[in-house]
C-alpha cells in the first residue's frame, strides 16, 4: 500500500508541473512567500484560478501554506523543483526515483491484481 501512496504521489507532482501556470507560480514563489491577491496581482489571474492551481501543488507537496499576519501565505516546500523548471534538469531522485512509464506499469500491475483479488472474493460470493 505504501508503495501505491508513493506512486500517486508522483503522479500529483507530474500533474502540478504539466501546466505553465502551475509552473510560473513555482517561479514567483522562488522569489519570495506570497499570498493569493499578490499572486494574483502579478499574474494577471482571477483568485479563484490561482487557488486551484495552489491547492493542486499544494496536494503534490510543492508548496506549503502558513498563516501569518491573518494572512494565507505560499512558499516553495523545496527549492531543488528550481533547478528542473529553469534549467531543465531531472526531477530530483526523491520527487522522480522512476521514469514515467515505470510508474505507470507498477500502478497498472497493483490495480490488476487488486482486481483479481476482487474478481475471486466476487467469485466465493457468488457459489
Amino acid at each position: 500500500m505504501h508503495n501505491l501512496i508513493i506512486r500517486l504521489n508522483y503522479m500529483d507532482i507530474h500533474r502540478a508541473l504539466s501546466s505553465r501556470i502551475r509552473q510560473a507560480v513555482i517561479l514567483s514563489l522562488a522569489e519570495k512567500n506570497k499570498y493569493l491577491t499578490e499572486l494574483s496581482n502579478e499574474m494577471d489571474k482571477a483568485p479563484q484560478t490561482l487557488d486551484f492551481h495552489l491547492s493542486i501543488l499544494e496536494d503534490a507537496g510543492i508548496v506549503e501554506v502558513k498563516w501569518e499576519h491573518g494572512k494565507k501565505f505560499y512558499s516553495l516546500k523545496d527549492r531543488k523543483i528550481l533547478k528542473y523548471l529553469r534549467e531543465g534538469e531531472p526531477l530530483p531522485y526523491l520527487i522522480h526515483p522512476k521514469p514515467p512509464h515505470e510508474i505507470v506499469v507498477e500502478a497498472w500491475e497493483d490495480i490488476s491484481e487488486r482486481l483479481d483479488r476482487i474478481e475471486a472474493k466476487l467469485d466465493k460470493l457468488l457459489k
